[in-house]
């Protein structure tokens, strides 16, 4: 395509790629586009963008999809420091901490709460998992003081859409996260005014994938939408399995009160001292 000099003209272009080696999560194979801008003949810029081939699917029979095939997400909500490193994104603890988690049996991952980094990105395309790409830990209600809300209504768009033309040709990527632990709700005026618009910023440039976003106040919610694409809302009303998981979570905890009264005990008496447990 011939484009005129100080031009600006939207390119799209497709072409057929026969039998094509798909990426999965147990064989990620990536393929490698070679972009060049060329002007008289010579090469005046040029970019490579390693890319998959593979198909996503959800739906409420057979859950989630690859590649026409059901498989269970084992995922983790997975934070972007690297421990004593810090939040600086050394390329190879990037890519050892997703080999961490596939050796521990993960196959998926959840960003919390911000962009990754790309190099975090390319590692999971390298070496097979599955992301749910996450940009916001909250919109105009406040966690903090110094949150993201004070910059919310100014940069949201263009921080979403950041996100979206940087990652979304990654594909390890199989949903888009418009937020953490929101307290902004889907049956609340405001809340449902910034999803519709969060939404229509994905849907400008990506439909490919679904969207996600986690709501800080649940019980309050009569529905909690997945997203537009994936058909139907799941209902809340559903309360017992949420309060039977409840119950799981406060026994446990007096489970682990009860071993730290032991322990509290062999430290406090001696380690020669027996103890009968009740």
């Amino acid at each position: 395509m011939n484009i005129a000099g100080e031009g600006n003209t939207p390119l799209s272009l497709s072409f057929e790629i026969k039998k094509p080696e798909l990426w999965s999560v147990d064989s990620p194979h990536l393929y490698t586009a070679h972009i060049s801008v060329r002007s008289d003949k010579e090469e005046s810029d040029q970019i490579t963008v390693p890319f998959g081939i593979r198909t996503i699917e959800f739906n409420a029979k057979e859950g989630f999809l690859l590649n026409g095939k059901p498989l269970k997400l084992r995922g983790g909500c997975l934070h972007h420091d690297n421990g004593l490193l810090g939040a600086v994104a050394l390329d190879r603890a990037e890519e050892r901490k997703v080999e961490l988690m596939k050796a521990n049996g993960f196959n998926a991952v959840r960003c919390s709460h911000n962009l990754p980094s790309e190099y975090f990105l390319q590692a999971c395309d390298k070496l097979g998992l599955l992301v749910i790409d996450e940009v916001f830990d909250q919109w105009q209600q406040a966690k903090r003081p110094q949150d993201y809300h004070q910059y919310f209504d100014e940069w949201s768009e263009h921080d979403m859409t950041t996100m979206l033309r940087r990652d979304r040709n990654h594909p390890s990527i199989i949903m888009w996260s418009i937020g953490n632990e929101i307290a902004e709700r889907a049956d609340e005026p405001t809340g449902e005014v910034i999803a519709k618009k969060l939404i229509a910023t994905i849907e400008k440039y990506d439909t490919t994938r679904p969207l996600y976003r986690r709501s800080q106040r649940i019980l309050g919610q009569k529905t909690f939408q997945l997203g537009k694409r994936l058909g139907k809302s799941i209902p809340q009303s559903r309360r017992f399995r949420l309060q039977l998981s409840m119950e799981r979570i406060r026994e446990r905890s007096r489970t682990f009160s009860r071993t730290s009264d032991v322990r509290q005990r062999i430290c406090s008496q001696g380690s020669g001292t027996k103890l009968e447990s009740d």
